[in-house]
């Protein structure tokens, strides 16, 4: 990472993302008693795409922070090639990695939406060896990590994440799957 880039990022507001999940999972069952279009209800309109993200993001950190026994902090830094930027310290040194958000779509919204296919389009990312890229796995069904085939990429890692549980009180985080993948449970914050 130059040293400009890791300057920026220093200069980014980082925040905890657990307060963030607490409120917005205390919101979430009058969110989804109102009346609102199902659009809104699960943030799929123009207007609600940082919200989603965000929750994405915040959700990657936190479950990373579970696997690491440490805080990894966000900061909402949409640039380039990156969505956020998470921030984690081990003793005196601090770690910033710039992440790209994917997401593989519930199938109502495209059935030919898969893992396989989102990891495939990821040799696009010819010069970005400092990122990372996470994979929002946002669908039912089984997941199996061994049957994934992760061409070569030139990007720092690739992790995965979705809900294993139905009311998605329960997380799985899969990676990194360019070394060699470990997967992790976590719960959702309350």
């Amino acid at each position: 990472m130059s040293r400009d880039r890791a300057r920026a990022f220093q200069q980014l507001e980082y925040r905890d993302p657990r307060p963030f999940l607490v409120k917005l999972r205390e919101a979430e069952p009058q969110i989804a008693r109102s009346k609102l279009p199902k659009k809104v209800k699960n943030l799929r309109t123009n207007a609600l795409k940082w919200s989603r993200e965000m929750r994405a993001a915040a959700l990657f950190c936190y479950g990373m922070a579970q696997r690491i026994g440490q805080t990894v902090y966000l900061a909402s830094s949409e640039a380039q090639d990156y969505d956020f930027v998470a921030s984690w310290a081990v003793d005196d040194t601090q770690h910033l990695a710039p992440v790209q958000l994917k997401e593989v779509v519930p199938q109502d919204l495209n059935p030919l939406a898969s893992v396989q296919a989102t990891v495939n389009a990821l040799s696009k990312y010819v010069d970005s060896e400092d990122l990372t890229v996470v994979i929002h796995l946002n669908q039912h069904g089984r997941f199996d990590p061994a049957a994934l085939v992760v061409p070569s990429l030139r990007i720092a890692a690739l992790w995965i994440f979705g809900a294993i549980s139905e009311d998605q009180a329960q997380w799985g985080l899969w990676g990194n799957f360019l070394e060699t993948p470990e997967g992790t449970r976590f719960e959702y914050p309350t």
